[in-house]
């Protein structure tokens, strides 16, 4: 059994949060499967990992793919500060030129993040507004980093989703309540891309029990430009680049 602590939100709307506990018994891969290979172009505002970030990642996943076959391993590892959903095409430019004026605005050089588990993703209650079920995760492996983590990454985030509301334009594209998807820094390492729903094994617990605390200095990543791409995947296979954004 598989026990994790999650921060969400606590209401549809504003930024409180809630805390959970959650524990996992069982994976249900097959709709997350189908999630992942849709292909609805969506846009997104991401920090990539570079090529270091990404091999301390790598090795975890290889873990992972020799437990089960499986196991999908994303290549394009990245911390999602926005997913914009899918917008008509004439609203990118809109987006993009703001998230431009905030940027050359609000200089950091560089933007922070702390990841602290590697864990499963959460399933989530069917028609409701991020409530996670219990006992079950949904196929995907994450990286986390909680809010008390990423203190800066969580504020410049708020920050650019105010920016981004003041204006009518943008805020009539994506609705008043508009917010990040959740209030962790997250990355998705891969997901299980199986038909078949399946229990977590002694094998795999033991390996995600071993990430249950990431204390090494090497999951501190520092990001100093971040991207608005579009890609027809959820985990971003073949992006394709809208602009590049120096912090």
């Amino acid at each position: 059994m598989l026990r994790y602590n999650e921060t969400n939100w606590k209401k549809e709307r504003g930024f409180e949060l809630r805390k959970y506990g959650l524990t996992f018994s069982k994976v249900l891969a097959s709709k997350t499967r189908k999630e992942q290979q849709v292909k609805i172009e969506k846009i997104s505002l991401v920090g990539f990992l570079n090529k270091e970030q990404r091999k301390i990642f790598a090795n975890i996943c290889k873990r992972i793919k020799n437990n089960d076959k499986d196991f999908y391993q994303n290549t394009n590892l990245h911390a999602t500060l926005f997913g914009f959903g899918p917008l008509e095409k004439k609203d990118y430019e809109t987006i993009r030129r703001k998230v431009q004026q905030f940027t050359r605005k609000q200089r950091i050089k560089l933007l922070n993040i702390k990841f602290g588990v590697v864990r499963l993703g959460t399933m989530y209650s069917e028609n409701k507004t991020l409530i996670p079920v219990d006992g079950i995760s949904n196929g995907t492996v994450i990286a986390v980093g909680d809010v008390t983590q990423n203190e800066e990454f969580y504020n410049y985030s708020n920050d650019l989703t105010l920016f981004l509301l003041r204006d009518k334009k943008v805020g009539s594209i994506l609705g008043a309540n508009f917010r990040r998807k959740f209030p962790s820094v997250w990355c998705t390492l891969g997901y299980y891309n199986i038909k078949k729903n399946f229990i977590i094994g002694t094998a795999l617990e033991d390996i995600f029990k071993q990430y249950n605390r990431l204390n090494s200095n090497a999951f501190n990543m520092a990001i100093s430009e971040i991207s608005l791409v579009r890609s027809k995947y959820k985990n971003l296979r073949y992006p394709k680049l809208i602009q590049k954004f120096k912090l």
